[in-house]
């Protein structure tokens, strides 16, 4: 296949299976919480930003509003996250923990923890390393 890109399109082929794979176990793990990735990406991301708008969630996320519009609202009916004013912004909305959404985050954290120690399992620190490095440097590699 002199000229294909035959490897390009397994390495596609791997990285949506292993996603599927992962996102299974790990939505099967995160259930008993209460939460799916989606949301676990959300309160992780607000336990390492602090509050912050809606807008800052979509871009930290590479996500789109109107998904991010629903997490937050069912986080906040699971009283796991509020909305509050933004000083000097009468318009503006942060999107905050609340105490048993930190609760939770913590929870959920170790549930991460654990899954990733089980799917990666197979794989020595140093393949673990650099599968990391790989994806990352594919990751920064792509136009947005």
């Amino acid at each position: 296949m002199a000229g294909s890109n035959a490897v390009g399109v397994e390495i596609g082929q791997l990285l949506a299976g292993a996603h599927k794979r992962a996102t299974r176990r790990f939505g099967g793990e995160l259930a008993p919480l209460g939460i799916d990735g989606r949301l676990f990406g959300v309160l992780n991301t607000l336990g390492r930003l602090g509050p912050c708008t809606q807008a800052r969630l979509v871009a930290e996320l590479d996500g789109d509003k109107s998904t991010m519009m629903r997490s937050v609202d069912e986080l906040e009916a699971l009283g796991l996250a509020v909305r509050q004013a933004v000083p000097g912004d009468r318009r503006a909305r942060a999107v905050a923990l609340t105490d048993e959404g930190r609760q939770r985050l913590a929870a959920a954290r170790a549930t991460a923890d654990r899954v990733a120690g089980e799917l990666f399992a197979g794989l020595s620190d140093t393949d673990r390393t650099a599968l990391r490095d790989l994806l990352a440097a594919f990751l920064r590699s792509l136009p947005d």
